[in-house]
């Protein structure tokens, strides 16, 4: 059973696909799916993440490739010592060791739009790139700026701001996970009142679910638990929601022990990806008009910091009444 992706139509022409975190941390593994569907479409595809590693730790620890000083390097995984978070290098390593595949996890450097920009033009340039698809673990990326909970907004427009004048023939927007954003206490009734807007404007591409049968799934799921089970290794509080609402639990299921003082609510809507132009999924955040310019993160934090100043009232979270 393959991956029904329908963004396919979309890629046809494409050759050389980036695949890309949008938020940081363990986003790059949503992408995973993707990534291998699209592989065996005969597609070469590369992967990078909006990083939250420390960069000059990974060269200590690691033997990376080294694109940019500072702002571009890929893991390798040739880790000297363990380290309780460097997701990207033990991902390197899972497909090194476990795949007998050679496979760099581009870090992008977790800074302001314009060092993000240079970081998606620098890989572009390097692999002849002909599409980016943009992977948010969660829906926050489809929030405005004017909700009243809009989840962890500001990592997702940094990298919408830094993909959207970016020359390239595609540019994809992927979400999976409805539904797992607890600790961000995000809106998900804005979330679905933004998807609607999308989709009236077309705007949306459609969706599809992952399914146990897949491969594509099995493989994210065994680099997931491949590095979530490294010695006192942090894990993602999305992907570990994604992979049992895909495994078919419902309810306060918790995949680790130690997400157990959580209360969650799994179901299957968190198995879905949505697929959307990512340029008009920018065109309608707010705050992106704020921080286009912003060179750091502190940047974009004073940026958000002075958006939220001049907003006059935010759209009260409401509930979802089913």
């Amino acid at each position: 059973m393959q991956l029904n992706l329908p963004i396919m139509e979309k890629l046809a022409k494409s050759k050389r696909i980036l695949i890309a975190g949008a938020g940081g941390g363990f986003d790059v593994f949503a992408g995973l799916p993707l990534y291998f569907t699209l592989r065996d479409a005969g597609k070469e595809v590369h992967l990078a993440n909006y990083s939250f590693t420390a960069l000059p730790l990974a060269q200590l620890i690691d033997k990376p490739d080294i694109l940019i000083e500072t702002l571009l390097v890929g893991a390798r995984g040739h880790l000297k010592e363990a380290v309780n978070y460097y997701p990207e290098g033990y991902l390197a390593r899972w497909f090194r060791e476990e795949r007998h595949e050679a496979i760099p996890i581009w870090m992008m450097a977790r800074q302001g739009v314009i060092p993000l920009r240079t970081c998606y033009e620098a890989l572009i340039a390097r692999f002849n790139i002909d599409a980016v698809i943009l992977v948010d673990g969660g829906v926050d990326s489809l929030m405005c700026g004017d909700e009243a909970r809009p989840g962890s907004i500001l990592e997702d427009s940094v990298s919408l701001a830094a993909i959207s004048r970016l020359d390239v023939p595609v540019k994809i927007l992927a979400t999976i996970g409805f539904g797992a954003e607890v600790e961000e206490n995000l809106s998900g009734y804005h979330a679905l009142e933004n998807l609607a807007a999308l989709m009236g404007q077309g705007a949306c591409y459609g969706s599809c679910s992952l399914v146990p049968q897949m491969p594509a799934f099995q493989y994210y799921e065994q680099a997931c638990r491949y590095v979530w089970e490294q010695p006192n290794h942090s894990k993602s509080h999305i992907s570990t929601r994604i992979i049992p609402a895909v495994r078919g639990q419902f309810g306060d299921y918790h995949m680790y022990p130690d997400d157990r003082h959580t209360p969650v609510f799994i179901s299957p809507l968190m198995a879905l990806y949505w697929f959307f132009d990512a340029e008009a999924v920018a065109a309608r955040n707010l705050l992106i008009p704020h921080i286009r310019d912003s060179l750091t993160f502190e940047d974009v934090l004073t940026a958000f910091t002075n958006y939220l100043a001049q907003v006059s009232s935010l759209r009260p979270a409401a509930r979802i009444p089913y």
